[in-house]
């Protein structure tokens, strides 16, 4: 009733957005309607729809033609010269990336989420913390789990940005409150457990997924590049111990550039990862970094972080040329990948000695897309970014073509 009432005082806006593609053998598409509502110095965002993808399978799906209703976002969002936050059901992105991000990646699936980002008076120190709740409830063989994001930035000088982030995925407990608020680096807070004192736990008992990285940006005007490295497992043999075992580097990487000079943007990024990056490590622990563990469901909707896992390397190039209400779009990626296996620790085998990339069956996946959009300006006086798209391309040899539709009505 709150919520009602604010929208009648002081507005809102209602969206829909609607995409079909279509390969010529199936059909893949979707109806997407969102709300916001300003709330008491905030803004409630809300959205959902239909979709049918051709992975989930609904009841009564001849009577659909395979859609389902899916929920996509439902939280309150706080923006501020010095501080952020959003507080609901969500996905989340961060890193440097345009089309790859490695810790986490908006690639589908939303969870309930407390993000808070803070910058000091000077714009030289910036700090992240994120909960995810991935998994509220428990069943016969899937834990309770959720999940801490974090970030230190240093902004020493305009023009450079420099940050440390950390994330670690935990089972068997929805949130912990030593990842979110311990400001220690997360590993440490992860080791403090397993110490041989009164408050130690076995790694039997009490295992979790820690993983740290760092990233730097560099801006122009109107450029930027940018470089991004996740660390899941290091080998310290190499230092400790060089003549003995050496573990495998269990390891992500992004590198990017992305440029403007109108009417032209050309945005170029590579990306990917040591084989076991992300996976388990032990049959029985369950941790590997997806959002739904021994399932079936694509990898490039389950992940995490990083949408392709462990085992691949990938690389984007994207030029959009726009003008007037008119923008056109050539998009082209390429990925090149091997065995992928997160739920299975060592793609089955015994752990190797050393740091393997691109090992077992490779594939390649390559996909050509052009596009143009046309938005249209003085349709009606409550019709806000009312756009038409359409694309066409190649996936692996096959064509396909799409089109997709969207509008903001403020009521």
């Amino acid at each position: 009733m709150l919520l009602l009432l604010s929208a009648i005082t002081f507005g809102a806006v209602f969206q829909i957005q609607t995409q079909l593609e279509y390969g010529f053998e199936q059909i893949v598409d979707s109806i997407k309607f969102g709300l916001v509502v300003p709330f008491m110095g905030t803004n409630f965002r809300a959205s959902g729809g239909f979709v049918r993808d051709n992975t989930v399978i609904p009841p009564y799906a001849e009577f659909l033609k395979n859609h389902y209703w899916y929920w996509d976002e439902g939280y309150f969002e706080y923006r501020g010269q010095n501080l952020q936050i959003d507080v609901g059901v969500k996905q989340n992105r961060v890193g440097p990336g345009s089309f790859y991000n490695l810790f986490l990646s908006e690639n589908g699936f939303s969870y309930p989420t407390v993000r808070v980002s803070w910058k000091d008076e000077t714009q030289k120190i910036a700090v992240e913390t994120l909960w995810a709740g991935l998994r509220p409830f428990a069943t016969d063989d899937r834990p309770i789990k959720g999940l801490i994001y974090r970030k230190l930035a240093l902004l020493p000088f305009d023009g450079l940005e420099v940050g440390y982030e950390e994330s670690v995925l935990f089972l068997n407990r929805y949130f912990d409150p030593y990842y979110y608020f311990v400001p220690i680096p997360i590993p440490g807070i992860q080791e403090f457990w397993h110490l041989s004192a009164p408050w130690g736990v076995s790694s039997n008992q009490l295992d979790d997924n820690s993983m740290v990285g760092a990233y730097a940006v560099l801006r122009g005007k109107e450029w930027r590049a940018y470089a991004e490295i996740l660390v899941d497992d290091i080998n310290m043999n190499r230092f400790i111990s060089p003549e003995g075992y050496q573990n495998p580097d269990k390891i992500a990487f992004l590198v990017g550039f992305s440029g403007r000079s109108n009417p032209v943007k050309f945005t170029v990024e590579v990306a990917g990862a040591t084989a076991f990056t992300f996976e388990r490590t032990h049959p029985d622990r369950p941790y590997e970094y997806v959002f739904f563990e021994g399932s079936n469901y694509p990898i490039e909707k389950n992940m995490i972080g990083y949408k392709y896992g462990e085992n691949n390397i990938a690389c984007t190039i994207d030029f959009e040329y726009s003008f007037s209400d008119w923008s056109f779009n050539l998009n082209w990626e390429s990925v090149i990948f091997g065995t992928r296996t997160p739920s299975q620790p060592w793609h089955g085998g015994p752990m190797p000695d050393g740091t393997r990339w691109l090992i077992g069956q490779i594939e390649s996946v390559n996909a050509l897309k052009v596009g143009a959009t046309y938005r249209l300006s003085n349709l009606f006086s409550i019709f806000k970014d009312v756009s038409l798209s359409g694309v066409v391309g190649l996936r692996n040899s096959q064509a396909f073509f799409g089109f997709s539709f969207s509008l903001s009505v403020e009521l």
